[in-house]
């Protein structure tokens, strides 16, 4: 059995397949990319086997609705996540259940999966986020932050003479001229908010966390913190692949 898994972000889809664990092809496009021509592809390369199925995650209704549209019309299985999330033992400390993202779920329910509990999984999207689980397993909560390219893309839409300038690990703090200012700024304040936000949670919790990055700029924070245990941008596709080898029948 193949599995095909598709995570809708708000800026990003992400197509990876399976087989059993091991991730065979994994796919990146632009959600401004996404037309009838991009689905073909993605049909030719990924269903070729006849025992495929699919599990979308999505934070983007209308992405979802014509990607399960375009399944259904081409014979396509697929899976529903929300059937599959009930199966799943999972206590949720959060006031308004519907609030959650499948994507930040997901990535809980496989931290537990490989940590059990004292997890703390970041996620560099459109939004950075921070879920964690607390010392019982439980899904305590989270924070949302604005995220590297999306803060990047504002700062030069909003400004009249800072440059855009693509994200990146700068050795200096101070820069020494306007684009390198801005380089340093992003890595080293991102790096300085994701060190006081764990410090910050880990004294309100009164316990010590582990660390999983993810997303696509999570390589860039290599060896920022001790506590990171983990570092895979394929890591919420990994997580599909989990649920659905183990709850989908």
């Amino acid at each position: 059995m193949t599995n095909v898994t598709i995570d809708i972000g708000n800026t990003i889809i992400s197509f990876g397949m399976f087989k059993k664990n091991k991730l065979l092809k994994y796919v990146r496009i632009s959600k401004d990319q996404l037309d009838l021509k991009v689905l073909n592809n993605i049909k030719k390369n990924f269903f070729k086997d006849p025992k495929v199925r699919s599990l979308i995650s999505s934070v983007v209704p209308p992405i979802e609705k014509v990607i399960k549209s375009f399944f259904k019309n081409n014979s396509v299985h697929s899976v529903s996540l929300k059937d599959l999330l009930k199966k799943i033992d999972i206590k949720i400390n959060i006031k308004n259940k519907k609030e959650i993202g499948d994507d930040r779920l997901t990535n809980i329910i496989y931290a537990k999966k490989i940590y059990k509990n004292c997890v703390i999984v970041i996620d560099f999207g459109t939004a950075t986020t921070f879920d964690v689980l607390n010392s019982k397993g439980v899904y305590f909560g989270g924070i949302i932050t604005p995220g590297i390219d999306l803060s990047l893309n504002v700062l030069n839409y909003r400004t009249a003479k800072l440059p855009l300038v693509k994200f990146k690990k700068t050795k200096n703090v101070v820069g020494f001229n306007t684009k390198e200012a801005i380089e340093s700024g992003f890595f080293w304040g991102y790096c300085s908010m994701i060190e006081g936000l764990i410090k910050k949670i880990e004294q309100e919790q009164k316990d010590v966390f582990k660390i999983i990055l993810t997303g696509g700029n999570a390589s860039y924070f290599k060896g920022i913190h001790k506590k990171v245990v983990l570092i895979d941008e394929f890591f919420t596709s990994k997580a599909l692949n989990y649920i659905l080898n183990e709850y989908a029948e």
